[in-house]
């Protein structure tokens, strides 16, 4: 048995901080510069007292791992103190965590080791504090060891589910900033794309106006009687009739050619008018799709805002943690339970179908 385990052991049915708290009191101060004689003498002599000396023999541990040279450490261990590497190695351990004695002397060394899990700085307070183990509510000098174990695994486990309610929390706040940035950009995609339209429907108007003026001009050209201007003054009837002729002639073809002139201008007006129309209908196209868009993004976004809102409630918050890792073992034990032979396959299933059963059955007692 080494000393580790000796200084572990009590009386049967006594507490544990009782025995230790009437052992030794006060430290001793570590003397530098000592021979490695002195330091053996002082480790055989806190054996005996027990209790808190726990951290009085791990100082001189560490003094000694210091003064001695390589290869000499082990067999000191073993032919002077009788201790084995890993009972050293625990008290060094508790001496360099332990600046309040007073918590190994309560305690016991064997729970001070347990409270190695913990930071430095959260020892104390958890020491303090009380703790449900086993549906028991218990301070932790009144834990037996497994228990105090059990509780610090827990308290992991909370600490564990807290982050990753954490880290969701975040990832929803991160969500609904992108889903509300999107959402903007959509909106004022829609509102460039309305103003598009406006600007089109306006450029179309204007074609369409010039087209009907175009059209009621070229309209009038052709409509128009070409007037004929000839001069009859000393004129015979032959000259006056083949003048009015080639003047109706000139005319005409003055008239023809303003009347081509004018189609030329309407027909590239009409075409403006199209391009127009079709740069309304475009820009309808937009606007139908950037607002269809908002509307979407803006669903996104409410969706967003829920979750978020959902995980700032702390029980919302567990309840989705821990519904993502109940889907991820139940996938896990579908997988096991294929991989079993047919023998135990069956039993597998059946233990899954109770399992299915015990939640429906507390989920509709929920409902009720």
């Amino acid at each position: 048995m080494s000393m580790y385990d000796m200084v572990d052991m009590t009386p049967e049915g006594a507490d544990e901080g009782a025995v230790l708290s009437g052992m030794f009191g006060e430290s001793t101060p570590v003397e530098t510069e000592r021979g490695i004689e002195a330091i053996t003498e002082e480790i055989i002599f806190y054996k005996a007292v027990g209790g808190q000396a726990v951290l009085e023999i791990g100082k001189r541990l560490i003094e000694a791992k210091a003064q001695l040279k390589h290869g000499e450490w082990l067999p000191w261990l073993s032919e002077k103190v009788e201790f084995s590497e890993a009972s050293a190695q625990r008290f060094m351990q508790l001496a360099r965590e332990y600046e309040n004695p007073a918590l190994v002397r309560d305690l016991g060394a064997s729970k001070a080791l347990v409270l190695l899990a913990l930071p430095a700085s959260e020892r104390e307070n958890f020491a303090q504090e009380k703790h449900v183990v086993n549906g028991e509510e218990k301070s932790v000098s009144e834990m037996s060891k497994r228990e105090l174990e059990e509780a610090i695994r827990q308290r992991k486990i909370a600490e564990l589910k807290a982050e990753e309610t954490a880290r969701e929390l975040n990832r929803q706040k991160e969500a609904t900033a992108e889903a509300e940035a999107e959402a903007a950009k959509a909106q004022e995609a829609a509102e460039a794309a309305r103003a598009e339209v406006e600007g089109a429907r306006s450029i179309s108007l204007a074609a369409q106006e010039r087209t009907a003026e175009l059209e009621r001009e070229l309209k009038e050209l052709r409509e128009k009687p070409v007037d004929v201007a000839v001069q009859t003054v000393d004129a015979s009837a032959e000259q006056i009739a083949a003048a009015v002729k080639e003047a109706e002639k000139a005319a005409k073809a003055k008239r023809d050619a303003a009347v081509a002139k004018k189609a030329e201008e309407l027909k590239a007006a009409e075409a403006q008018r199209d391009e127009a129309r079709k740069a309304v209908e475009n820009a309808e196209a937009g606007r139908k799709a950037a607002e269809e868009q908002a509307a979407a993004l803006r669903v996104e976004l409410e969706k967003a805002r829920k979750s978020a809102a959902a995980m700032d409630n702390k029980a919302l918050a567990e309840f989705g943690v821990l519904f993502r890792q109940a889907q991820e073992t139940v996938n896990r034990l579908m997988e096991l339970a294929g991989e079993l032979d047919e023998e135990n396959r069956p039993k597998v299933y059946r233990a899954l179908g109770a399992l299915r059963n015990m939640i429906a059955e507390k989920a509709g007692e929920g409902t009720v």
